[in-house]
């Protein structure tokens, strides 16, 4: 399988009012990290990696927060903002149309990044066009070809079925981010490109 351009996987991490734990939204959240692989188009190899902590601007880590993610107030006291840290994203993300952005669970991450973008003035759509590759729709196509069940499959009910389980951190970015892209491998290569 060869793509037309290079994929980077983003994973993102985010703060939420304490009302909200467990069901944040997109515009009640606020990034507190990111991280992303790109895989080369051609072999799927990752080539580059991207991970940065953010300070929220918004939206103080919770013990919730730290108690998913690991992510504790004092790791993010330090850091810069998204406008700081959004902007080498976008700078490593590269040129527009030289990769797409692909998630798991698209409809979440890249929506956040889009408004955490706006809201700082960067250039989103500058240099990310066109949409989201979601790649849960991947793996619950590799689940359903293997004549597995689907509902309510999450990402490590997909790496555990294609025997990576326990391999990745889950709820750190980087992390998520490469466990995702072992996902496409695997559908694609059949076996998973790791480190």
């Amino acid at each position: 399988m060869r793509y037309s351009c290079d994929i980077v996987v983003v994973d993102l991490e985010a703060s939420c009012p304490v009302e909200d734990e467990g069901d944040n939204s997109v515009e009640r959240s606020n990034i507190i990290e990111i991280g992303a692989v790109r895989l080369d188009r051609r072999s799927l190899a990752i080539t580059a990696t991207f991970s940065e902590l953010v300070r929220p601007a918004d939206y103080p880590v919770t013990p919730f927060i730290t108690r998913l993610t690991g992510i504790t107030p004092e790791m993010v006291t330090d850091r810069e903002t998204f406008a700081e840290a959004g902007r080498r994203f976008l700078d490593w993300y590269g040129e527009r149309n030289k990769a797409i952005i692909a998630a798991w669970g698209a409809y979440y991450d890249v929506p956040l990044l889009r408004k955490e973008c706006l809201r700082f003035s960067l250039p989103f759509r500058e240099r990310i066009v066109g949409g989201a590759f979601d790649l849960r729709a991947i793996g619950m196509a590799w689940l359903a070809a293997h004549d597995l069940r689907t509902s309510g499959a999450t990402l490590e009910v997909v790496l555990d079925r294609m025997g990576l389980g326990g391999r990745f951190a889950t709820h750190r970015a980087v992390e998520d981010a490469r466990a995702a892209a072992a996902v496409l491998q695997v559908h694609h290569l059949g076996r998973a490109l790791l480190d």
